[in-house]
């Protein structure tokens, strides 16, 4: 998860919970990746623009957080204005 974490801009940040990790934006959660029998949900939880909140089912848990990772990368503008939005 270390080598994800690298390549998020700075405000940016995973945080582990009991349930797995949670991507946040300037302390808002945006996405979450969390494990579900045999496999692992990412779940993007921003609804902006041309944002909708979907689920995907992952079987490894280091490739949802790149997939998540990359994701929030290619958005990284849009996801600070939905962040200063919801505070």
């Amino acid at each position: 998860m270390k080598t994800a974490a690298l390549a998020l801009p700075d405000h940016f940040a995973w945080h582990r919970t009991d349930a797995g990790h949670d991507l946040c934006v300037g302390g808002m959660t945006v996405a979450q990746v969390h494990g579900q029998q045999d496999e692992f949900v990412l779940r993007i939880l921003v609804d902006m623009g041309d944002i909708a909140p979907f689920d995907m089912a992952i079987r490894c848990e280091e490739r949802a957080v790149a997939w998540v990772t990359q994701w929030a990368c290619q958005r990284a503008g849009l996801l600070d204005r939905y962040a200063t939005r919801q505070r």
